[in-house]
């Protein structure tokens, strides 16, 4: 019979800052113990123990502060990727305050690549709505959508800083989302991402692009989003 593989003194390290997370019930912003006494707790040397903390520092459960010790990093908001929740309940799930700013809310000729996603001719128009989304101030996404205009006539009337664009294709038009289609893989910042987001240019981002369709699985929306991992999660439930 096969032996069960007993986990390394580096998986025990991690595992023991997440139990002790969980089973103290720290709350975000909350100083985990000394170093000196994580290390005899679980029972593994400093060097582990800060391996540890490294790969957890870098996944945005905790945060080192010089100094100053390791502490519980603030909730993100978790984008379920067969889960059709806009942004602002997405936020609220974990207590944030989201918010908006318009960048762009302008008519453009669709262009080959948006027109075939959304089943129109090249020169047909479409709503550039371009948006900075923010969760309790802090930028943690850039998004660009784009909507036909033959479809959504005077679309781009509303103020989407104030109003949903769910809120508003469901209230003036009977549409709601019911599928989607999309990708998501992880980029670098450009410069103007970068700028948006707080980051530095190169910085790592999660890059989602998809069309969202109603029940007639006539396309509604094309859209791309830029998510900054240290505000945001992406996960996605499988059922075997």
């Amino acid at each position: 019979m096969a032996k069960r593989a007993e986990p390394s003194s580096y998986e025990r390290a991690v595992e023991g800052i997440l139990n002790h997370i969980d089973e103290s019930g720290m709350n975000p912003g909350e100083a985990l113990p000394p170093e000196r006494e994580l290390c005899d707790g679980l029972g593994v040397s400093r060097t582990t123990l800060r391996s540890a903390i490294s790969c957890l520092c870098a996944s945005h459960v905790i945060e080192r502060r010089q100094g100053s010790g390791n502490y519980l990093c603030p909730r993100r908001p978790t984008v379920q990727l067969d889960d059709l929740s806009g942004f602002s309940e997405i936020v609220r799930t974990i207590g944030g305050e989201p918010s908006s700013r318009v960048l762009a809310c302008e008519v453009v000729p669709a262009g080959a690549s948006i027109a075939n996603r959304l089943y129109l001719p090249e020169d047909g128009p479409v709503l550039h709505l371009a948006r900075l989304r923010m969760v309790d101030g802090t930028p943690a996404q850039f998004e660009s959508s784009y909507l036909s205009m033959m479809r959504f006539p005077g679309i781009d009337r509303f103020d989407f800083e104030e109003e949903s664009l769910s809120e508003v294709l469901s209230r003036e038009y009977g549409v709601e989302a019911e599928h989607v289609t999309l990708r998501v893989t992880v980029s670098r910042a450009s410069e103007r991402e970068a700028e948006l987001m707080r980051l530095d240019a190169g910085d790592l981002i999660f890059l989602e692009r998809g069309t969202r369709m109603g029940s007639d699985t006539a396309p509604i929306e094309y859209y791309r989003n830029r998510y900054s991992p240290s505000h945001f999660r992406i996960s996605c439930k499988t059922v075997m």
